[in-house]
């Protein structure tokens, strides 16, 4: 690799490309700002100590977004991962949706890796073992963003697969913008509904029978528990608001090692405008 000057030369700089850009709300700045920081740290600090480190990237969208109602195009998470200092020695991602696959492909070839990136262009649980299949082994560590679309997107036993490789885990929990919201509407009264796919059980209905209860953080500890039954034993969360304060979701990390948990606090040590701040909510 050369110096940090060179690396930051031939970036993949986020603008306007002809491409597909999706639409996103203003506070995934905030998203990407704490990812970015944490794959920085990951990465510098565990380089020389695995034989590949791999981004998994299971809704990778289109590798750019437009921030909602502005003319702002920002990086997402696979382009995230490709402009780091240190990159992952490969990018597994995948995504539904052509346009999508497509643009992130092209996108993704503006910068040289270590190893081509492979995208998957298909439904993540549907084809979740085929990336897993790619990083099998004692020498190979990844971590594994799963940044749903929707809660319906993503299912329990998606996650269930990735606990049979060596992956520290981020997952974003839509409790405030659809789980919370929507569960005495639509999720309570039918046993099939998403949010029992996405919690991979039907015991969350108990969170509802407590008037008094932070619902919120109940869901988002319920779900903690479930992930702990598939391996993983270290637990941080971020929250993120709207605008009016309102809850949207969270981001919930999850490693089977507690050295993965100490990059993921200092990742978020300093927020999106440089302050320095610390995370308490359990």
């Amino acid at each position: 690799m050369g110096s940090d000057a060179e690396a930051n030369e031939d970036r993949i700089v986020a603008t306007e490309d002809g491409l597909v850009l999706p639409t996103v709300g203003p506070w995934a700045k905030r998203k990407y700002h704490f990812l970015s920081r944490f794959l920085d740290i990951f990465t510098t600090a565990m380089r020389s100590k695995f034989e590949r480190l791999v981004f998994v990237d299971l809704f990778a969208a289109a590798g750019f977004a437009r921030i909602r109602d502005t003319d702002e195009i920002v990086e997402t998470s696979s382009v995230i991962a490709a402009n780091l200092r240190f990159p992952f020695s490969q990018i597994v991602a995948l995504e539904l949706d052509d346009k999508n696959a497509a643009a992130l492909r092209e996108r993704l070839s503006r910068r040289q890796q270590p190893q081509p990136p492979v995208i998957i262009n298909g439904d993540t649980n549907d084809r979740i073992g085929d990336a897993t299949a790619l990083v099998q082994g004692n020498r190979v560590l990844c971590v594994t963003l799963a940044d749903p679309f929707s809660l319906a997107a993503l299912r329990f036993e998606t996650l269930e697969v990735l606990s049979t490789i060596h992956s520290d885990l981020v997952v974003l929990l839509p409790d405030g913008m659809d789980a919370i919201r929507n569960m005495r509407t639509y999720y309570n009264d039918n046993p099939n509904s998403s949010l029992d796919e996405f919690m991979g059980e039907s015991g969350w209905r108990e969170l509802i029978q407590e008037p008094q209860r932070d619902t919120h953080e109940a869901l988002r500890l319920r779900f903690e528990d479930r992930l702990r039954q598939i391996g993983y034993k270290h637990f941080d969360m971020t929250r993120f608001v709207n605008p009016g304060g309102q809850r949207m979701y969270s981001l919930v990390f999850a490693s089977r090692h507690e050295l993965g948990l100490k990059f993921w606090r200092e990742a978020n040590k300093v927020d999106e405008h440089g302050q320095r701040e610390l995370f308490s909510f359990d």
